[in-house]
């Protein structure tokens, strides 16, 4: 009788401390530790709180270029300069990124907001040569093209193209404004690459395989010349205090 009560006691306990590993292990499925956020843009003065789902340990955090964004020890993002960088959350040996994307659009027309805050959009996805989607992969001129596509402008699937194409206007580094494309090569003949001008002297492109869409100073090499693709001539005044000084040399 002894014997039978001690093999139902250790029963009843296994059974128990089985149920709750079980009724653990549905509540860690049930709720996978992650980010709220794993892409955002964030414009100038802004700030936002990045949070990390399911989990009541520590979050170390960490910002990947503090002269992009900072974030405080609660997940805080502030922006500080325009670019793109990575903020990670450490929790118990584990990493979970957010890609973090600054943009500037003091004094920009609606229609120069609206076409690079399009293209910011997309900073961190693909590169693929000959490519032209935006979500699945693109390559520089198919990146433009994209963008452009989406404002009713049609523009070849070539830097060159893009370059020595009539509707293309031609103007001087100095007058460059945002929305407008740098092309970029040894000269104008040999144009092999071209980006779109998001202010604050940066270019947004698809690059190259390794690094995909990214942010970059627009001096980052050689340009050839400078088009501007928006008709609408609703831009701020060029002789505002807001205009961007260029270095004349490349």
């Amino acid at each position: 009788m002894k014997h039978k009560m001690l093999v139902l006691i250790v029963t009843l306990t296994l059974c128990l401390t089985a149920g709750v590993f079980i009724k653990a292990e549905v509540v860690e499925a049930a709720g996978k530790t992650n980010l709220n956020k794993k892409k955002i843009v964030l414009e100038m003065g802004d700030s936002y709180q990045l949070k990390v789902k399911n989990t009541t340990k520590k979050i170390k955090w960490s910002s990947s270029d503090k002269k992009v964004v900072k974030v405080d020890s609660k997940g805080t993002l502030t922006p500080k300069g325009v670019g793109a960088a990575t903020v990670t959350a450490k929790v118990g040996g584990k990493k979970y990124k957010c890609k973090v994307t600054v943009a500037d659009y003091i004094g920009m027309s609606e229609e120069q907001k609206a076409v690079v805050s399009y293209a910011l959009q997309y900073v961190g996805n693909r590169y693929v040569y000959g490519g032209s989607s935006l979500t699945n992969g693109t390559d520089c001129s198919g990146f433009t093209m994209a963008i452009y596509k989406k404002f009713g402008y049609n523009l070849p699937h070539n830097a060159y193209s893009q370059l020595t194409k009539k509707s293309v206007k031609k103007v001087s580094i100095k007058k460059i404004k945002p929305g407008d494309l740098i092309f970029y090569g040894s000269s104008k003949k040999s144009c092999s690459h071209v980006a779109l001008y998001i202010g604050n002297e940066k270019v947004v492109h698809a690059s190259t395989e390794s690094t995909g869409i990214v942010i970059s100073d627009y001096t980052y090499r050689k340009y050839v010349g400078v088009g501007r693709v928006l008709k609408k001539e609703t831009y701020p005044s060029s002789e505002d205090n807001s205009t961007t000084r260029f270095a004349t040399s490349k």
